[in-house]
């Protein structure tokens, strides 16, 4: 006697898109999303719909699998089980027989001998949508949004600002006014120019020598080690101008011709800054001078030496107290 199968493919359609029946075809399952019928005020849920094709015939285990978990059967048994049923359907359908399968759909040959599905209208194999049916709503009709919107700002009139409301905004905004009145403009603040001397002192020590590189002015070293850049000469903070120091001692360079090298222990854009490290070197027993350098800076001189040995020894004594200081051709 041939077994009733449909069951356990059912039951595999809930959690499978595709169910093969081995020697007959497989039943596909096709996600459609919810949809409304607007001629008949109808809702339907989302369905999972069945479709059959027929040339899906190889056995992929799913269904004898089945079969034989929920029978407690061996494989061998369950495959008979599923050919039994396959060789009864395709007997019926031969003999011109509609054969119809519960809740799936109806299969039947045409004219031509094609095998032909109907798939059950009612048949929802989607597991989220279980329990869900379709609805009737009737259509809201003579409804005007923007007629609502006009009618509901006519019938609530514009309430006025209340007083309190509105001395909470001046509580906020005069003293804003008042703060703004009272700071003076400072316009420097959004002057662009950048005074160079409180940059970072390494920085401006590389921006002369950067410059002086361009403009072809290039100092005369021994050695490459003579390039060391100004930079810790400037690691002093800026003070005042010392009294006891003039600034008409800036206005007495090194005369011009004078052979020799001379020892630079600073560049600076300042002029305080020149005079406070005039006054360092002072205290140490030096004879600083200043000389004009690239871009107008002030360069401090500890001494001119007559050979560039003699100058690098006294250098070497410098280096403790400024290490960026450097030895320079006098021009």
């Amino acid at each position: 006697m041939t077994r009733d199968i449909t069951i356990f493919i059912k039951e595999l359609l809930f959690g499978h898109d595709c169910v093969i029946v081995p020697g007959f075809g497989a039943f596909i399952g096709n996600y459609s999303p919810a949809r409304i019928d607007h001629a008949e005020g109808l809702f339907y849920p989302p369905v999972k719909k069945i479709t059959f094709n027929r040339h899906l015939i190889n056995n992929d285990g799913l269904l004898i699998g089945h079969i034989s978990s929920r029978e407690g059967i061996g494989y061998g048994e369950a495959r008979s089980i599923a050919e039994s049923f396959t060789d009864n359907l395709k007997k019926r359908l031969g003999n011109g027989e509609k054969v119809s399968i519960d809740r799936i759909g109806t299969f039947f040959n045409n004219r031509e001998g094609i095998l032909i599905f109907e798939p059950d209208p009612d048949a929802n194999y989607l597991l989220s949508s279980f329990g869900l049916k379709s609805y009737h709503r009737a259509p809201v009709k003579d409804f005007d949004l923007r007629r609502r919107v006009i009618e509901r700002e006519d019938a609530e009139p514009a309430r006025p600002t209340s007083m309190r409301r509105m001395l909470t905004r001046a509580a906020v905004i005069i003293p804003l006014l008042v703060a703004m009145a009272l700071i003076p403009f400072r316009s420097d603040i959004f002057n662009g120019r950048v005074d160079e001397s409180n940059m970072n002192p390494l920085a401006v020590a590389e921006l002369e020598y950067s410059r002086s590189q361009i403009r072809n002015v290039t100092p005369s070293v021994t050695d490459s080690s003579e390039l060391i850049a100004d930079a810790g000469s400037q690691h002093e903070p800026v003070i005042s101008v010392p009294p006891a120091v003039s600034p008409v001692e800036l206005a007495v360079p090194v005369e011009e011709g004078d052979p020799g090298y001379m020892i630079i222990t600073g560049s600076f854009k300042l002029e305080a800054n020149a005079l406070t490290m005039i006054r360092s070197l002072e205290s140490k027993g030096f004879s600083p001078v200043v000389t004009s350098g690239p871009d107008g800076f002030f360069r401090v001189s500890a001494g001119t030496y007559g050979t560039s040995k003699e100058a690098n020894e006294v250098l070497k004594g410098l280096r403790s107290g400024y290490p960026g200081a450097w030895v320079c051709k006098s021009e």
